[in-house]
């Protein structure tokens, strides 16, 4: 809304002509002629409003602004702070939606953008971002369970793909796997299904390490020598594609050789017993991933390529790298994301001009950058998140953050955003940590996500130039027929059971796929 009033300019020797822009936050609606208790009497006595002299047509419409600045009266592109008060009775107008979006936009009409969608109450002004600060500076979408987070980093996706933009989709779930389907959409791009394909080199020796260590259940102070011991011993400096089942292959071997003297009989044993422990679980892993994959067939897959040996095929102009990480458990997923983000941040940090700056979309980011109150101890790819939001600007490497739990991501990293867009949230602890992340977020504006319908929220932060209320485009054409609800009233009417026979025929044939890894 604008209304126009008389200011005294900084000379203070005359007046000037300015309009004053402000946003609603807040209506109320009262009749002074119908009051409260007036109603009550009505409906205690069953009297009908029409055999009394009060009055319903008298309704009043109150509404709260919160006053966005002034312009000139000519000129909109220009929107300062106003620190003079609105006269009393002015008349208030809707703008006109170029108005608006001149307001919005200002006079940069050559910067990159980025469509979202529209205002809440104007389908007829859209809403677009500045797409460099979203790259650059870091983006985080929070939203409940149905809130529409997926909708809108769809809708992201989909903005930069046509933008040439390359992007890495760390996908836990599958919320993403759609685009593969979707792929002629996308002229002349390229979108990449990748599962994990886990190979130990001089670089990730560490990291690896750290998660067989932390697979095997806590090793004694004794085990971890003899276990440290063993893979100082191993040599990698010649072997790039070292799978992890074959490093722990290799550890078992050089265990063999290590001397036991002083050592308690028990300790290398309790070690063996805790590798191919370990060995059993991945290989479970990798099994739970393919029948995943599986019911997916008509997807295309490729192995996961090295993030070290071969950037190039993560990251390139046009290019979308989805890596699902379905069937892992919370430890492995954070240690892939870990990886394969430090390799890439490394590449570009190096100034190796291999591969160009790329944006990273992370979903269910509250698993790998949980608050320091969920155990951040067990989550590797906490460190590198963590140097990517605080360092990623300077070489080209952006985070785009998405979940739906913002009370469990660690603070620290998720105020380094710089957009924010926030859909329906209606815990109280999301409210109030989301209230307290925003610095520009005011405390009716917070008032209003719990009422937010599906893909409404606020968006807000450097690519934009206040907060707004939008409604985000809803993509009909990108979402899944290969994907979607699962109906389980129809496969309960449909399911026969099977026979213990060919149960024990299909647990025979998973041993034998456990041996084969």
């Amino acid at each position: 809304m604008t209304t126009d009033i008389e200011i005294p300019s900084e000379t203070g020797s005359d007046k000037i002509n300015v309009t004053v822009w402000g946003r609603i936050t807040e209506l109320s609606r009262f009749n002074p002629f119908l009051p409260a208790e007036a109603t009550v009497e009505l409906a205690d006595e069953g009297l009908s409003l029409t055999d009394t002299v009060l009055s319903n047509t008298r309704d009043q419409v109150e509404g709260k602004v919160l006053v966005l600045g002034r312009t000139s009266s000519n000129d909109y592109s220009a929107l300062v702070p106003l620190n003079y008060p609105v006269q009393p009775g002015a008349v208030v107008r809707m703008p006109k939606p170029a108005d608006i979006r001149r307001i919005l936009i200002g006079d940069d009409e050559d910067v990159h953008r980025l469509e979202l969608g529209t205002l809440i109450g104007r389908k007829d002004v859209s809403v677009a971002l500045k797409t460099n600060i979203i790259v650059a500076r870091h983006m985080a979408i929070l939203a409940m369970t149905g809130g529409g987070k997926t909708v809108a980093a769809r809708r992201v996706i989909r903005e930069l793909l046509d933008q040439n933009y390359p992007l890495v989709i760390l996908d836990p779930h599958g919320d993403y796997l759609g685009l593969w389907e979707k792929r002629k959409l996308f002229k002349d791009k390229q979108i990449n299904l990748y599962f994990p394909s886990l190979s130990v080199n001089d670089k990730n020796l560490g990291l690896v390490a750290y998660l067989v260590s932390q697979m095997t259940q806590g090793l004694t102070d004794a085990q971890k020598e003899k276990f440290h011991e063993a893979i100082d011993r191993i040599d990698l400096n010649g072997d790039r594609e070292l799978s992890v089942t074959n490093f722990i292959d290799l550890l078992l071997k050089e265990l063999s050789g290590l001397k036991k003297k002083g050592t308690h009989p028990g300790t290398i044993p309790a070690v063996r017993r805790g590798l191919n422990m370990v060995r059993g679980k991945i290989g479970a892993m990798e099994i739970a991933n393919q029948k995943l994959r599986q019911r997916l067939s008509q997807y295309k897959w490729k192995p996961m390529p090295d993030p070290l040996t071969a950037p190039e095929q993560f990251v390139r102009p046009g290019h979308a790298s989805i890596v699902y990480l379905g069937g892992y458990d919370h430890l492995t997923q954070s240690t892939i994301v870990a990886l394969v983000l430090q390799h890439l941040f490394d590449n570009r940090a190096s100034m190796a001009n291999t591969i160009p700056p790329f944006l990273t979309i992370v979903e269910e980011a509250h698993n790998f950058i949980p608050s320091r109150g969920e155990g951040q101890m067990d989550t590797p790819s906490v460190e590198i998140i963590r140097k990517v939001i605080t360092e990623g600007r300077k070489f080209g490497v952006g985070l785009l953050l998405v979940s739906q739990r913002p009370s469990r991501l660690d603070e620290t990293t998720l105020s380094q955003c710089n957009t924010f867009l926030v859909f329906r949230l209606v815990n109280p602890r999301d409210q109030a940590f989301v209230e307290k992340v925003m610095e520009n977020l005011s405390r009716s504006d917070s008032k209003l996500l719990p009422g937010f319908g599906p893909g409404e929220g606020i968006v807000s932060g450097q690519a934009v130039r206040f907060p707004l209320l939008v409604r985000v485009k809803f993509d009909k054409d990108l979402v899944p027929q290969g994907i979607g609800d699962e109906d389980f009233l129809s496969a309960v009417a449909e399911w026969t059971g099977s026979t213990q026979a060919e149960a024990v025929e299909r647990g025979d044939s998973f041993e034998k796929d456990l041996e084969g890894l």
